[in-house]
């Protein structure tokens, strides 16, 4: 019962101070959105939803406070915390994360358009979608890798909310979820070991991140680029239960690298 106390504690210590952050990140959004809207009120183009712009923006800012989250450790350790307390902390936190943003965008994505739905003219839900259709590289293999990273941190798998808001938060949720994690990771293996070792999990990460976007395209039945025709003849459960493992294989990685590591003062 201990035990749980202390990592529970850690959880709810990390969800606070990230939520914290973000926050500020959110509210920074909603001021620049604000402009957009008045920008975009004399335009005929319009403006993107405030759901939309987190959505795209979250992905950096997730892999931002991932490659952060590392530095927590010390603090923790130094504090009678063991490394597994502070492991399972910082995950079920990065759990909490993942959700609260997409919950939180898509309410005042709502009230946006239920207080100004009839004044500023939103462009469609399903941008995202239609854009990413048209990016596909096919030169070489380098132009695959910028092409595939580009695209799943531009325009990662969306679902619109107006079809389905359940599954849009579903895959707002793991996106986020998997950049946070994989920030988490380059900064582990950094924090472990020397630059070298983490510029090959940077492209240890690059791999997870273009092969999870194309099972998560795949079983969701959107826009896929032909580098991921691959997976075209797998079931979609086969897809989801690739994503459920690139995250245990991200997670059994970050925990090998911080189980034992020493402490940098």
């Amino acid at each position: 019962m201990a035990r749980k106390a202390v990592y529970s504690k850690v959880a709810a210590d990390m969800f606070i101070v990230q939520m914290s952050w973000t926050f500020w990140f959110l509210g920074i959004l909603l001021a620049v959105q604000i402009i957009k809207m008045v920008i975009g009120g004399f335009q005929e183009n319009g403006t993107d939803p405030y759901f939309n712009s987190v959505f795209i923006a979250a992905n950096v800012y997730m892999l931002i406070i991932g490659i952060i989250s590392i530095y927590f450790l010390p603090y923790y350790v130094e504090n009678g915390v063991t490394r597994k307390d502070y492991f399972k902390g910082t995950f079920l936190a990065l759990c909490g994360l993942s959700v609260a943003i997409p919950v939180i965008a898509i309410c005042i994505s709502t009230l946006e358009n239920l207080i100004l739905g009839n004044i500023v003219q939103f462009r469609d839900m399903d941008i995202v979608n239609s854009v990413a259709a048209k990016i596909d590289i096919n030169s070489n293999i380098i132009g695959e890798v910028i092409s595939g990273v580009v695209q799943s941190v531009i325009l990662p798998p969306y679902i619109s909310p107006e079809s389905s808001w359940i599954l849009a938060i579903a895959v707002f949720s793991l996106n986020i979820f998997m950049y946070y994690l994989l920030g988490w990771m380059i900064s582990a293996s950094f924090y472990r070991y020397n630059v070298i070792t983490g510029l090959l999990f940077i492209g240890f990460s690059i791999i997870i991140l273009l092969v999870r976007d194309g099972l998560l395209r795949t079983s969701l039945n959107l826009p896929v680029p032909s580098r991921y025709y691959i997976f075209e003849s797998l079931p979609a459960s086969i897809l989801l239960l690739g994503v459920a493992i690139l995250i245990v294989i991200a997670a059994v990685v970050i925990r090998q690298f911080t189980k034992d590591v020493a402490i940098k003062m």
